[in-house]
């Protein structure tokens, strides 16, 4: 190789590592800070595509699954469908020249309106055993690139496929994986060195970022139960108001009070109180549909957010929450097991005149009346 030739690699070298600082220091920043967690991923994804980053044409998140630890699972993903609209995407966002903050503002968006590589990527389960790139940079800890006989089905392009493994504080969180399908560039070994060190970056990110969601969710939820606390019920409520009157829609609110619990923890102590009303969130839990949101109220009493539905519908889901309290005991101990009912009081406001403190006083004055008419009954307000 000639002088000259060497010139121009040098000055093509130097040229990538430049931008590969400028994209480090952008993950960098979102490392030190605390996003939520599906956000963030969006934003290292177009990171990692986008013309102002490694100028990839797809990139995919997997991570660890805590439940089975033999798979990773499909996170997140970004890239365009074709090679028009790759070439239309990425010269559009290169020429934008987006700096952190919009590359957080385009994960919003993408979790809102997820593409179809999205969808079809969060279905994935990947076995940590197979030959895809993405189990090859776990398992070996370090990166690949053009490796791997298994591309999941033809979701993967194995000719330009990189993969590294997302380094958190303590253990391998998952991986990263992106390809040039459309344009069928080759990586470069400078490429993948940046990748993967982007890689180790989002892997931190991903680690502040779970840490700040657990932390926030156990800030939010009644530590005995696992649901949401009563400042978290005041803070949806005013949420739910907020949106039923621009939607239109209607807000029903469910109170739950357990019958008789003084005589629970008179009888057989406060530990067993505890027990019976953990198992008895557990099974409320359960019996929810799509858009219900339990919460500890306070005490023994428990509430229940139910959004869009009709008075007819919300005093079935009363209903339906009474009767599986009821149907059978609750264990509160090895040996002990105990049988409890619960009132219930109901009410519905229109969103024309929803008000927050109004929907809570007219659910608990139902819930007065069921208390007063009897017990283990549905009251409408």
């Amino acid at each position: 190789m000639n002088e000259r030739d060497e010139l121009a690699r040098l000055r093509t070298e130097n040229r990538a590592l430049q931008r590969a600082i400028v994209l480090l220091n952008r993950v960098a920043t979102l490392v030190r800070e605390p996003p939520e967690l599906k956000p963030a991923c969006y934003a290292l994804l177009t990171g990692v595509t986008a013309g102002v980053g490694l100028g990839l044409n797809r990139a995919m998140l997997f991570f660890c699954d805590d439940e089975d630890r033999s798979v990773l699972r499909g996170v997140a993903a970004v890239g365009p469908s074709d090679a028009v609209e790759a070439d239309r995407v990425w010269r559009s966002i290169e020429s934008d020249a987006p700096d952190l903050p919009a590359l957080y503002e385009a994960g919003l968006r993408c979790l809102q309106n997820p593409t179809a590589l999205d969808r079809q990527v969060r279905q994935l389960r990947v076995p940590i055993d197979s030959d895809s790139p993405i189990a090859l940079a776990l398992r070996r800890a370090a990166p690949v690139r053009f490796e791997g006989s298994d591309d999941l089905d033809g979701l993967l392009d194995l000719s330009t496929a990189v993969a590294a493994p997302l380094r958190g504080r303590d253990a391998i969180r998952g991986v990263l994986y992106a390809d040039n399908r459309f344009t069928e560039e080759l990586s470069d070994s400078i490429t993948l060195m940046v990748f993967a060190l982007v890689a180790d970056q989002a892997g931190r990110a991903i680690d502040t970022a779970h840490r700040f969601e657990r932390i926030a969710l156990q800030a939010r939820t009644d530590a005995l139960t696992g649901l949401g606390h009563h400042g978290a019920m005041m803070e949806a409520i005013a949420a739910a108001v907020t949106t039923a009157r621009d939607c239109g829609r209607p807000l029903g609110l469910i109170m739950i009070d357990l019958d008789d619990f003084k005589q629970v923890n008179d009888s057989l102590g406060h530990l067993a109180g505890d027990a019976l009303l953990a198992a008895v969130a557990a099974r409320l839990q359960s019996e929810l549909r799509a858009g219900a949101t339990a919460f500890r109220y306070g005490g023994e009493e428990f509430a229940v957010l139910v959004p869009g539905v009709d008075e007819q519908a919300l005093r079935r889901a009363a209903e339906r929450l009474r009767q599986a309290v009821a149907r059978q005991p609750f264990a509160v101990g090895k040996t002990l097991s105990r049988s409890v009912t619960c009132s219930i009081g109901v009410a519905s406001l229109q969103p024309e005149h929803a008000e927050q403190q109004q929907l809570i006083a007219a659910a608990d004055r139902a819930l007065l009346h069921a208390k007063s008419s009897g017990k283990n009954r549905v009251e409408l307000a």
